[in-house]
């Protein structure tokens, strides 16, 4: 009897260690040793959107198509006020964390769109010393570019048809918006060497860098190899997609494959709504800057061509990518 006792108790476990064994293989945690990892993994996800919105690269269209989509996609959208404030401080970065935390808390669950005009900021490592075991949190982030000189000629006649007298740059920024304009033209900026138009390496600038770049003073400083680096970095470690607003199709078909949370069905809305750029279009602008001209803005905005290369070639990749993977099936 105690024999049969004893192989039975040897069965039992034997029998408890196989079903430990198969609780902690298909459900990825541990019974038998309870590993606090895996009890630690949070239940629940919450997905959010940040767009970080470059001025005068298609931002107010992306906007538009994030407005109409929420309620396709089943999300919310929201637009963060305080645009004109740029830069921000450790302080106001932790705000701007605070801020989004608060929508979420209230979204019942839904996944949440975000926009502003704001340097890129890490909210991933900002929640990281926060989020609860229960919940966890999703971020994308998303942008776009534009062709530097196009942006630049875009911006000068958009501040004369528009001027933004309440717009916050950093202190070190080295052309702030005039109250008055002397030049209407572009050229004749250029041509005169106005502050407003010239763009001197080493000078501070709000230029396209900045938004990928992030907070750092150097960030801002024109043709920094340090902060082009970064941009780069930043790109390929944190942004599932930063469009290019002359590759639209391509930047629109990449959003919506790998982003399709919000961009589900954007190509589509798009080709069949909004099929092509209206809000905040300079309609008097001229059509292009003489090329003598475009040739010296090039070369005094080298990094910003750099980056803008680079981000257009991985978005061409990415395209491709996608292209391919429709042929195989």
């Amino acid at each position: 009897m105690a024999t049969n006792n004893k192989w039975m108790l040897i069965l039992a476990i034997l029998v408890c260690s196989v079903l430990g064994w198969y609780y902690y293989t298909v459900n990825g945690n541990c019974v038998f040793g309870l590993s606090h990892h895996q009890l630690d993994k949070p239940e629940k996800v919450k997905e959010i959107l940040f767009f970080f919105r470059v001025p005068k690269t298609g931002s107010e269209m992306t906007v538009l198509l994030l407005q109409w989509l929420q309620g396709i996609n089943g999300f919310r959208h929201v637009r963060l006020q305080n645009t004109v404030h740029r830069r921000l401080d450790t302080f106001e970065q932790r705000n701007l964390r605070e801020e989004v935390l608060g929508v979420l808390s209230a979204s019942e669950g839904l996944p949440v769109a975000f926009d502003r005009h704001v340097y890129f900021t890490d909210l991933e490592r900002l929640y990281s010393g926060i989020q609860r075991t229960s919940e966890a949190i999703k971020v994308n982030y998303f942008s776009s570019l534009r062709d530097p000189i196009d942006r630049i000629v875009s911006q000068f006649y958009y501040s004369r048809a528009t001027p933004r007298p309440d717009i916050e740059l950093p202190p070190h920024i080295s052309t702030r918006p005039p109250t008055s304009y002397r030049f209407q033209s572009m050229e004749e900026c250029l041509e005169a060497a106005e502050p407003e138009c010239s763009f001197v390496t080493g000078q501070h600038y709000d230029l396209q860098i900045p938004y990928f770049c992030g907070h750092d003073e150097h960030c801002t400083q024109l043709n920094n190899p340090r902060a082009l680096e970064q941009a780069k970095s930043n790109v390929e470690l944190h942004f599932r997609v930063v469009g290019v607003l002359e590759q639209l199709n391509c930047t629109l078909r990449v959003a919506e494959h790998k982003i399709g949370t919000f961009f589900s069905s954007v190509q589509q809305l798009y080709f069949k709504e909004l099929l092509e750029p209206k809000k905040n279009k300079n309609y008097g602008r001229p059509r292009q800057l003489r090329e003598d001209l475009q040739m010296v803005l090039r070369k005094n905005l080298t990094m910003e061509y750099m980056f803008y290369t680079f981000v257009k070639q991985r978005l061409l990749e990415q395209c491709g990518e996608i292209q391919n993977e429709n042929t195989d099936q």
